[in-house]
């Protein structure tokens, strides 16, 4: 008899881990929780994938234009030229910001952080990263080409890979997959 339960379970169990369902269920929450450390250690840590840090911000001096920063408050951000002037001496208005301090200058007036590099701005790079499924395959990518681009501007700007996965990454999926599925199992 205990067998034959035994048995029945076995039977259970192969149907419902076969089920699309069940491997679509699995492979969410897998790849949730690695969206979730892929964005913080890039958008929060500034982490390349090999847990360097990505870099440091330029101080390069240059001018900014506060009407092109979509997405953030430029607050400190207005005209004003090298000479700290806002006005030309033909007293037409200036149009950019001169930032002696570079784009390190940038995040510090818009109210971002500036110590190292996380490549968060106004966030559409990191929110354009989301789960999706391809086929019948549950993934993780951009979903528009700009923040795709952006982020492999930064690879070479940087000279580091930031975009694959970290191994650290991938075993954290495969242990939400596991405990997902031993959820599954529990709940039979």
């Amino acid at each position: 008899m205990a067998f034959e339960n035994l048995l029945n379970r076995l039977k259970l169990l192969q149907v419902v881990v076969g089920n699309p369902e069940t491997q679509k269920r699995v492979s969410n929450a897998a790849a949730f929780t690695v969206l979730a450390q892929y964005k913080r250690r890039i958008f929060t840590d500034g982490l390349a994938t090999d847990g360097s840090a990505i870099g440091q911000y330029s101080s390069k001096p240059f001018y900014q234009n506060p009407t092109k920063l979509t997405g953030v408050a430029v607050g400190g951000v207005s005209p004003l030229g090298k000479n700290g002037l806002d006005t030309f001496k033909n007293g037409r208005k200036k149009k950019t910001r001169y930032l002696a301090g570079g784009y390190k200058e940038l995040r510090d007036l818009t109210g971002r952080q500036s110590d190292f590099v996380d490549l968060n701005f106004s966030g559409s790079t990191e929110g354009s990263i989301q789960v999706g499924t391809k086929g019948d395959d549950v993934v993780i990518g951009f979903i528009n080409e700009k923040a795709a681009e952006i982020m492999q501007g930064n690879e070479e700007r940087f000279g580091k890979e930031i975009i694959a996965v970290s191994q650290e990454e991938r075993e954290i999926g495969v242990k939400a997959a596991r405990n997902e599925l031993l959820a599954i199992i529990q709940e039979l």
